[in-house]
């Protein structure tokens, strides 16, 4: 069993994960929220509600969970944890519904010319946080690797609460996808440069998981247009629909 890491890095960490689930439920309140405590939001599935739902309690497990861990209480950390399986896995599964069942539509003749440009990013943004989600599991007895993949996962998948903030700044739009769906990246450069700042060196975790989560999400964007792209749009729209009566 590894030692427990010092306090103010503790600390530094749980902020850290405060900060990034604030911006989450921000972004989320502007199209989910706000809507719903107005009566304004559109009829949807269940399967809709429950990928919304269980988005919000895993970005509000992240930071209870490294309170939990700050103030040494190491078994409810543990106990969250094991329920968390069952969070990620729905959380995997109904994005899978909502990112397929929206690729199909996309393709119609009248299809959103924003899901013909940003599916295959935001699919890549829930690859990401699918791997790196397991990898913190498996390296769950490894305090320093665990917490660092549990970041990593966490910013992986808040792309598209990136891009509900950025539209404040440059509207609806493909430039705000971009951007959203990318800025995510800067809680993991942050993270490093507290590790910096404590003397600690680039850790491995983050020399190899921050370079896979920018490039596989760059890659994304570039080969939309491409025939590769055009192909696994189309594979995603197929899984679109074999999952329809689950939308």
């Amino acid at each position: 069993m590894t030692a427990p890491p010092p306090v103010r890095s503790q600390s530094s960490y749980f902020w850290l994960c405060l900060a990034l689930s604030a911006t989450v439920f921000y972004g989320f309140s502007i199209t989910y929220f706000q809507p719903m405590l107005a009566g304004a939001y559109p009829e949807s599935s269940t399967t809709v509600h429950i990928h919304g739902w269980t988005f919000f309690l895993f970005y509000l497990l992240l930071p209870l969970q490294a309170c939990l861990i700050r103030a040494r209480r190491v078994a409810w950390h543990r106990a969250l944890g094991t329920l968390s399986l069952g969070l990620a896995a729905a959380m995997i599964g109904t994005g899978m519904v909502v990112i397929g069942t929206q690729m199909n539509l996309s393709l119609q003749p009248d299809g959103s010319p924003f899901w013909q440009g940003m599916g295959l990013a935001v699919f890549s943004t829930l690859i990401l946080f699918t791997l790196f989600f397991t990898r913190g599991i498996l390296a769950r007895r490894d305090r320093d690797r665990h917490r660092r993949f549990m970041l990593l996962a966490s910013a992986g998948g808040m792309g598209a609460a990136g891009f509900r903030v950025m539209t404040q700044v440059l509207g609806f739009s493909i430039a705000a996808g971009v951007v959203g769906i990318l800025i995510p990246n800067l809680f993991i450069v942050a993270a490093i440069l507290i590790d910096r700042r404590r003397g600690r060196p680039f850790h491995p975790v983050y020399r190899t998981g921050l370079p896979l989560s920018v490039g596989l999400e760059v890659a994304a964007f570039l080969i939309t247009p491409t025939p590769v792209g055009r192909a696994l749009a189309e594979a995603l729209a197929a899984v679109g629909r074999a999952l329809a009566p689950l939308y």
